[in-house]
């Protein structure tokens, strides 16, 4: 898709064909931003590559985190891009700097651990959790979805926005 009218309701294309929508959900591509491509920083992959314990990128000091980065598993897959995964790899990195500037403390390693609440409606929820860097794949645990999950979800919620504000 090269471009949208959304007062016409008409999607144009690559190729020259256009077609009109009534409801248009469109997912962009999903990649760096432009100021991370355009930074150096992006390998072949398309992504950031950085050390998989300390987040580091080819560059001294400089880390990159979250979505940007592609961090192969021994399976041959990424870790999965996570919001449950960036916080602890920020968490990481913040310390390491941290640590850097003060000159105390021990240095933190990224494990890949990571879990989430899995919603799957009328009041129910799953879990899943583990370690994805595991050897010689991710050791993951899923739990059935039951309304006691659906309430840990919502209480971890509710704990979260509440240590946030």
């Amino acid at each position: 898709m090269t471009a949208v009218d959304g007062t016409a309701r008409r999607l144009t294309f690559a190729n020259g064909a256009s077609a009109e929508f009534d409801l248009l959900a469109y997912v962009p591509p999903h990649r760096p931003p432009r100021v991370v491509r355009d930074g150096g920083l992006v390998a072949e992959s398309g992504w950031v590559s950085v050390d998989r314990h300390t987040l580091e990128t080819r560059v001294p000091g400089v880390y990159a985190i979250g979505d940007v980065v592609a961090i192969p598993l021994t399976l041959g897959k990424p870790l999965p891009k996570a919001g449950v995964f960036a916080h602890a790899e920020a968490e990481i990195v913040a310390k390491n700097i941290a640590r850097t500037i003060t000159g105390q403390g021990a240095p933190q390693r990224f494990e890949g651990y990571g879990e989430c609440f899995i919603e799957i409606g009328d009041g129910k929820a799953g879990w899943g959790g583990g370690n994805f860097y595991a050897e010689p794949k991710p050791q993951v645990t899923l739990r059935w979805p039951s309304w006691r999950w659906h309430l840990g979800k919502v209480l971890f919620e509710k704990s979260w926005l509440y240590t946030k504000m």
